[in-house]
């Protein structure tokens, strides 16, 4: 029989958090501190339970559209607990219960008509003066809708893209290891999609090397000085791939969306780390582009901006920031600037015009009540649907959320 204590923590994984009384940890964990870890097998039964509950929650009548969930081996549930890179703002036990849920997401990944790319820049050189911008050798993979991949080629995929479909490039963040991107990027495609799709689409992961190295800031510095390559490798193929598919979105988190801003800003003929894209600028190219907790400068978008010309490749921008985000609070040690504060931290400043010179049209929404001083993509998604409901909107090219 289940104790009321591994109750209580089951429904704080599977249920509504506004459910439940603040300060649930207190309720779940009064015991004393111990040399062995007692929240391990509470987080593997919670995922267990997750799975369990997840195949019964369909009635007998109503078959479910695609396979059953995959249930997860005892091996598995192991190695998800020892994920060796848990986030710094939240517990060992939240890593693994939440590295156990995006596994499942997996499974509940329907057979629909999206298709699914993964673009791996992780076998290059991340030196900004060493970076082949004739032909880079990036890495091309099919994925089927339970995320596994067959190699492809970027003849295939750009013949593959039409104007009926739109393209959506995701950009994951930092400390993201290459054995967990496609499992993250699945869990934001699947908060996504949940809402009402129109339009049949081709989900790109852009896979870049942010496996954690070294202590945080350490890890951060020299992240932040990979993502000018990544912009020039990016802007490389949107340049490609624009001539092909009629409407392309992205979205990025952290890291991530400083690579999407200065991929848009290279495109245009802007500079990255002292190299420009070779080849005819591209200016008014419209992309709808969705940054989560953007680890940028907070005027980097603006017109005297390090990625001032992104904005003539964008069409309408969404903003998804917090106020209390303890990691992008301290921004400034990146660059040992005080005062200098990320975009993803303060919310929307001053934005440079678009290419036909009008204004830039920006959704921005501060989550800092539903977050509080995490710095985690998936919270953006389940602590609230609004996030999940602008990037809908967003690809969707729906109007129905006003500009701010």
């Amino acid at each position: 029989m289940m104790c009321k204590r591994n109750i209580v923590f089951f429904l704080q994984q599977c249920g509504d958090p506004r459910e439940l009384p603040p300060r649930i940890a207190d309720v779940l964990f009064p015991m004393k501190h111990s040399h062995h870890n007692r929240k391990q097998p509470a987080a593997a039964f919670a995922a267990a339970l997750v799975s369990l509950c997840m195949s019964r929650q369909t009635p007998a009548e109503e078959p479910l559209p695609w396979p059953a969930p995959h249930t997860l081996s005892q091996n598995e549930i192991s190695s998800l607990l020892t994920d060796p890179q848990p986030s710094l703002t939240e517990s060992g036990t939240d890593a693994a219960i939440r590295s156990a849920r995006e596994q499942i997401s997996l499974a509940k990944i329907p057979d629909v008509a999206d298709r699914f790319w993964m673009i791996s820049t992780r076998s290059l050189t991340s030196s900004t003066c060493n970076v082949n911008l004739d032909s880079p050798e990036l890495r091309i993979q099919r994925l089927d809708c339970r995320g596994k991949s067959s190699p492809s080629t970027l003849e295939e995929y750009l013949d593959a893209l039409t104007p009926e479909r739109q393209v959506v490039v995701y950009v994951h963040g930092n400390r993201m290891a290459s054995n967990k991107v496609i499992s993250r990027s699945f869990s934001v495609y699947r908060n996504i999609t949940r809402c009402d799709e129109k339009r049949p689409m081709d989900w790109v992961i852009w896979s870049w090397p942010s496996t954690k190295q070294g202590t945080l800031l350490h890890d951060a510095r020299r992240k932040a000085s990979r993502t000018d390559a990544q912009g020039l490798y990016l802007a490389w193929l949107l340049r490609k791939q624009l001539k092909q598919a009629e409407s392309t979105k992205m979205i990025g988190f952290s890291f991530g969306s400083r690579v999407i801003t200065g991929a848009l800003h290279s495109l245009a003929g802007g500079e990255l780390g002292g190299r420009l894209l070779p080849g005819p600028t591209t200016t008014g190219a419209t992309v709808d582009v969705g940054l989560v907790a953007p680890a940028i400068d907070s005027y980097c978008l603006s017109e005297n901006g390090y990625h001032a010309l992104a904005t003539k490749n964008l069409d309408r921008l969404a903003l998804l920031y917090n106020r209390r985000d303890a990691v992008l609070k301290r921004y400034w040690l990146i660059n040992k600037v005080r005062g200098r504060l990320a975009l993803g931290y303060t919310g929307p400043r001053s934005f440079a015009p678009r290419a036909d010179g009008t204004e830039l049209p920006v959704v921005a929404r501060d989550y800092s009540s539903y977050i509080g001083l995490r710095h985690d993509e998936l919270d953006y998604y389940t602590k609230s649907r609004h996030a999940a409901n602008i990037m809908a909107d967003l690809i969707n090219d729906t109007d129905d959320i006003e500009a701010q």
